[in-house]
């Protein structure tokens, strides 16, 4: 029977390991390095992942997760895949790369709901190919996505966001090139930090909010230093599950299919599992007393014309086939 267990190591850090059982040893072992805690449901998935592969390998292939940034943080993954500090690991797919096909997810308001980023990330469509493309030449296998879900939501203290005026002067967390291009049009200044971050700086006042998704404002405890959030949903969380090419050509093809397997049962999982954790981390921030907006239908079209700036930014650095794959995601039905 595969089992779960719970490693101390470091001090107190705690990585979760699925195994076969005491009785016969992994052939593979792969150290699966995530950032999000582990209520989170991304780090929920790399458990998932791990127990599917232990499952359709037979115990062949143990994949230790190490989830809450344990082993790297958000910025470090991708050094450390290619390097071989860890054999795979989650981010948003900005982090691993900020060429314009990886920065599509922050474009503003072009995800309409849910099942529309669904139908854009399966992963036989053109996007996730281009996606795997680039993490090709960087020496990486894009093994699947997951759904982080609604992006670029505010936790801060001070004042509610609600219009452009009130980013006057304001400090805020973001996390990647087009994120901080999003800021700067709305007139706030950005400050590049990782998640794990936000926490410490926004209770010392080194920065006034903070860019996350409404699961982070629970999830991260940020609601514990704020005094108010702005849902927005004006960008899409997708977390890109790569690892190492060195290590994926050493897999044999049955452990590949089973990986592959796993991964896209991870995706289709991930995509109700977004949506509900939206839903319930609102409600959750909200009853702890963090005054919350969401942006009406009306306020989105009036921010989407204050993000222009920011669209305008990447469509400067997009080559055509890039732009020609953001006009088939907004006309997908």
């Amino acid at each position: 029977m595969a089992g779960t267990l719970l490693k101390n190591f470091c001090g107190g850090l705690i990585a979760t390991t699925v195994l076969a059982g005491a009785a016969s040893a992994a052939d593979v072992t792969l150290r699966y390095a995530g950032t999000l805690p582990t209520s989170h449901h991304n780090a929920e998935g790399q458990v998932m992942f791990a127990k599917r592969v232990d499952e359709l390998t037979k115990g062949a292939v143990e994949v230790e997760v190490y989830p809450a940034g344990q082993l790297y943080k958000a910025r470090e993954i991708p050094t450390a895949i290619v390097s071989g500090g860890a054999d795979m690991g989650f981010n948003l797919t900005g982090v691993w790369s900020t060429d314009p096909v990886s920065e599509i997810n922050d474009i503003p308001f072009l995800f309409r709901d849910t099942d529309h980023a669904a139908k854009a990330w399966a992963s036989d469509g053109p996007l996730f190919k281009a996606f795997a493309d680039v993490m090709a030449t960087k020496g990486m296998k894009t093994v699947h996505v997951m759904f982080f879900g609604s992006l670029f939501d505010f936790g801060n203290k001070g004042k509610q966001l609600k219009t452009g005026a009130d980013f006057d002067s304001m400090k805020i967390r973001g996390y990647g090139r087009l994120a901080a291009e999003g800021l700067r049009a709305l007139g706030a200044s950005p400050v590049v930090m990782s998640p794990g971050e936000m926490y410490l700086a926004i209770q010392r006042g080194t920065i006034d909010g903070a860019i996350t998704g409404v699961t982070s404002l629970q999830s991260r405890k940020i609601w514990e230093v704020v005094e108010y959030a702005t849902v927005t949903s004006a960008t899409f969380g997708v977390m890109a599950v790569n690892i190492s090419k060195a290590k994926w050509d050493s897999l044999s093809d049955d452990h590949k299919k089973a990986l592959l397997t796993a991964g896209e049962e991870v995706f289709q999982w991930s995509v109700g599992e977004s949506a509900k954790r939206d839903k319930s981390s609102l409600e959750f921030i909200t009853d702890k007393g963090v005054k919350t907006h969401v942006l009406s239908a009306e306020e989105k079209s009036e921010w989407k014309k204050l993000f222009e700036p920011a669209a305008k930014s990447w469509e400067s650095r997009a080559a055509a086939e890039q732009k020609e794959l953001v006009a088939w995601i907004e006309g997908l039905k």
